[in-house]
């Protein structure tokens, strides 16, 4: 888990988007010279009447008559991760989930406990440029950014807190219900050939115990003629003891 207080925002629009996330269309760089990446990402995301349907939602300038709207008082820019709780304090009709971009992941860093409970959701993704600067996004659409063309070709309603993307808003639904007990996850599936089969490998944290007992059974097989069943007839026990001990072993 990526620790909140190890991501420091970075202040200009230095970082440009991702190639394979670009080609999705689900997000906005805005570009800007100033430390307010994320009050311009999140006023992107609040899906404003005048602002929604503008051909070039990349241009600060769209949004800096707006910013009246935030409440960031107490509140330094640019806005660290661990601060963004305090955002959602402040500002009563907002919520603020954040993602990571991790190399070719998309990875859930904070979760809102407003989320989807408010009159504007926003969802942020940070990038990085690799020298401990990150960039806020505003994500558009959450199906786009998480979903592949290959696997989904349709509109999907995507789970805020472990971005599984679900076919219908019922299934959805029921999902959050446990999902959002938990932290912010990531759900990983196992690479064919690679990590595919799971079995116990640490053995250097097991613990000894003093004694071990194996039991096996060994059984006969009778065959009932009237309904041609099977049954297992015990025809044999043995048990073996062993010892850590050398008295008892």
């Amino acid at each position: 888990m990526l620790s909140v207080d190890r991501i420091v925002v970075g202040s200009r629009y230095i970082i440009p988007t991702p190639k394979h996330i670009a080609g999705k269309r689900a997000i906005v760089n805005i570009r800007s010279s100033d430390n307010y990446c994320f009050q311009y990402s999140a006023l992107a995301g609040m899906n404003l009447d005048s602002v929604s349907s503008h051909k070039h939602k990349k241009r600060a300038s769209l949004y800096k008559p707006f910013m009246h709207m935030l409440n960031m008082e107490s509140i330094q820019s640019p806005v660290p991760l661990s601060s963004i709780g305090k955002f959602d304090s402040r500002n009563s009709d907002i919520s603020v989930n954040v993602l990571y971009h991790d190399g070719d992941q998309i990875v859930p860093v904070r979760t809102s406990i407003f989320t989807n409970q408010r009159k504007h959701h926003v969802t942020l993704l940070t990038i990085t440029n690799g020298n401990k600067k990150f960039h806020y996004l505003s994500v558009q659409s959450l199906s786009k950014l998480v979903s592949t063309a290959a696997k989904y070709k349709h509109r999907h309603c995507v789970c805020h807190y472990c971005l599984y993307p679900f076919l219908n808003d019922d299934r959805l639904k029921e999902h959050t219900i446990m999902c959002r007990q938990h932290q912010s996850q990531q759900i990983r599936y196992p690479t064919p050939g690679k990590d595919d089969v799971l079995k116990f490998t640490k053995f250097n944290y097991q613990f000894p115990v003093p004694f071990v007992i194996y039991a096996d059974f060994e059984c006969l097989l009778e065959k009932n003629e009237s309904d041609h069943s099977v049954m297992h007839v015990p025809s044999g026990l043995c048990a073996l003891t062993v010892s850590i001990f050398e008295e008892h072993d």
